[in-house]
């Protein structure tokens, strides 16, 4: 590409002396051009780039700014910039489109859904829980794609902590991996778009102490199962007792077989 852009410019300095001279001394130049072209492609063959030492360093920024922009806490703030300029900026243009849009957006969104009206599920995990478990946790959410299903944390991977913010930044970003084993190259490795909800409070009002867990809530009825088993299996023991048909349709997207 440098090569190329030596060469360009070297033409384009000749072309533009060329033409600055008297109209009779354009035959002479003209003749010259090939000549100079030639000589141009032979520097720019000959030159040798340097070797870019922060290649590395420079992959590394870019896979860290990418996971920042995708961790759950960036994505929450810029929700809650979007939120803020819709109701102080931009109220009086989209309410009347809202006012159309909205009883499209919310049919479609319940036929999406396997879940009926009044049915929750907290999904409960942590840092500690094996990535691969997690990992199929988040498949597994991705497929069922119901907005009634959530995948809950405690807080910040170790913490608060500001020199814990690339860990953090680092667990999101592996997770949240298609291929959990994707290389790092010229081609971003694919992601799940599943929220990651950072919820304390969840944690403190169904007593969650031990991770995986999953809370089924349905109007007053709760019902808790904990263990390291897949998706699909926690919410086919739950429904043993809940005879959910809703449960049983969402089972059945997870595993494929709706």
């Amino acid at each position: 590409m440098l090569r190329q852009l030596i060469f360009f410019v070297s033409v384009f300095v000749f072309i533009l002396v060329a033409f600055q001279q008297p109209c009779q001394a354009q035959g002479p130049a003209e003749s010259e051009v090939p000549r100079v072209m030639k000589k141009a492609r032979n520097d720019a063959e000959k030159m040798t780039l340097p070797v870019n030492k922060y290649r590395e360093q420079g992959w590394k920024a870019a896979e860290d700014t990418a996971n920042f922009f995708h961790s759950p806490e960036f994505q929450e703030r810029i929700q809650c910039e979007q939120q803020r300029l819709e109701k102080e900026v931009f109220a009086g243009y989209t309410r009347p489109w809202k006012k159309k849009v909205g009883q499209t957006t919310a049919g479609q969104k319940e036929q999406a859904g396997s879940l009926e009206a009044g049915e929750k599920i907290f999904l409960f995990i942590s840092s500690s829980v094996p990535d691969e478990t997690v990992h199929a946790y988040i498949a597994a959410l991705d497929r069922a794609g119901d907005p009634h299903l959530s995948l809950v944390m405690r807080g910040f991977v170790g913490g608060m902590a500001r020199a814990r913010v690339t860990k953090d930044q680092s667990y999101f970003g592996r997770i949240l991996k298609k291929q959990l084993d994707c290389p790092r190259t010229q081609t971003p490795c694919e992601r799940y778009k599943v929220a990651i909800r950072l919820k304390p409070s969840l944690f403190t009002r169904y007593g969650i102490t031990k991770v995986p867990a999953v809370i089924y809530e349905h109007d007053k009825d709760s019902f808790l199962i904990q263990g390291d088993a897949g998706l699909d299996y926690l919410l086919e023991k739950i429904n043993r007792e809940a005879k959910s048909t809703g449960l049983t349709k969402l089972i059945k997207k997870i595993r494929g077989t709706l």
